[in-house]
């Protein structure tokens, strides 16, 4: 079940941008492949400091869980899509989507079916963690828009 879990969470998410308007689906892009370079990151701090431990993965991924390629940038186009440039709903949206992925999805999903083991960090820390992100990606954006002249206008 657990390596079925990594590879839906891999591949399925990104069936989920199709029905997008591809012009904003593109002007997101970066900041997506952004996000996944910063937790690539976290997660290999998160071994050495035993924060968590991947339990089962994809054959070709290791000490990165495969929502790190799928869910997660997928998640982060869907944010930036619909509240994006309004930081506070930006924001809103966002630690609401962490607080229910730290406390709910994390502890009766993903740990349950077997993807992940937290060690030395409890769910709060994981939340933290992932809250750290949002003015890193938002900042990112605007200073992404900001050099190449995106303006906001509906398209």
């Amino acid at each position: 079940m657990a390596t079925f879990m990594s590879w839906f969470l891999f591949i399925a998410p990104w069936f989920l941008i199709i029905p997008l308007n591809p012009l904003r689906v593109r002007r997101f892009l970066s900041v997506s492949f952004f996000i996944v370079l910063i937790t690539s990151i976290f997660f290999q701090v998160a071994k050495e400091f035993n924060w968590w431990s991947i339990t089962n993965n994809i054959f070709f991924l290791t000490d990165v869980s495969s929502f790190n390629y799928g869910l997660l940038p997928v998640t982060t186009i869907l944010m930036f899509y619909f509240f994006y440039p309004n930081p506070w709903l930006f924001f809103g949206a966002n630690i609401v989507a962490d607080a229910i992925q730290a406390f709910i999805i994390s502890p009766y999903i993903f740990e349950r079916i077997g993807l992940y083991q937290m060690e030395s960090m409890n769910n709060f820390g994981l939340f933290l963690i992932i809250v750290i992100h949002i003015p890193l990606i938002y900042g990112y954006q605007k200073w992404y828009d900001k050099v190449f002249r995106i303006k906001y206008r509906s398209e």
